[in-house]
């Protein structure tokens, strides 16, 4: 089995690292959309019992990860158009109103550290698609670092589960060469701007972070006509 299987952290118990693991390459595609689990050879993979393997898929099931058929298996759930723009919508509400809260009020070492992080991220263009995980972990952090400055936190471990669908296809996008840098650049630098100097009379919050979020709606019939088996039917 080909998975990506970190070492676990300090104080890590094997339900909540088989958790991560399985959530790791789930959200990375190293298991696909669609594909069995088995529970055994999980369990070998990760040199631990089924016991904390089975909590673990019962806690990604709960997430809109996996998906079980009692008497018939256990699989990574299809990514759902459904639950794509569910996701995108939460993310659209919850970003529009964080930057319309905190745009002026961050601090230059804050901004700092988003700046940082976009660096990082621009120097892995000559190495994509390989580098897509530290792409798509980069870009999770400058949204999460957003989030923490806001002071909510525990908005953005909540909502995790909720975006997955939307995630799964932004990284979907970066496997297939369709990530736009110079727009991603662009539009994360102007988020710093806002942070640091506040909104522009004529901009509204949504229409940023609408354009920012939107890539998936122009490739969607794409994808799903190139990867038909990993997606759903809406409402199937």
């Amino acid at each position: 089995m080909d998975l990506l299987v970190p070492a676990p952290r300090r104080g890590e118990n094997n339900r909540a690292y088989a958790c991560r693991v399985l959530r790791m390459n789930i959200m990375t595609l190293r298991l696909a959309p669609g594909a069995p689990l088995n529970e055994a050879e999980l369990a070998a993979c990760l040199q631990m019992s089924r016991t904390p393997v089975h909590e673990a898929i019962t806690a990604l099931h709960g997430d809109w990860l996996v998906e079980v058929f009692p008497q018939r298996g256990t699989r990574v759930s299809r990514i759902d158009p459904a639950l794509v723009k569910e996701g995108y919508s939460t993310r659209l509400l919850l970003e529009s109103a964080l930057l319309q809260d905190v745009a002026g009020k961050i601090g230059r070492s804050q901004v700092a550290q988003l700046l940082e992080c976009m660096r990082r991220q621009d120097a892995l263009r000559g190495r994509m698609p390989d580098a897509v995980d530290e792409f798509i972990q980069l870009d999770d952090e400058f949204h999460r670092m957003m989030y923490f400055f806001g002071g909510r936190s525990h908005t953005w471990h909540a909502i995790r589960g909720l975006v997955s669908h939307y995630d799964r296809l932004r990284y979907l996008d970066a496997l297939d060469g369709e990530l736009d840098f110079d727009r991603v650049t662009t539009q994360h630098r102007a988020f710093c701007d806002y942070l640091l100097m506040g909104l522009p009379d004529d901009v509204a919050p949504q229409q940023v972070l609408g354009a920012h979020l939107t890539s998936y709606r122009g490739n969607l019939m794409d994808k799903m006509a190139r990867h038909p088996g990993f997606f759903t039917l809406q409402g199937g």
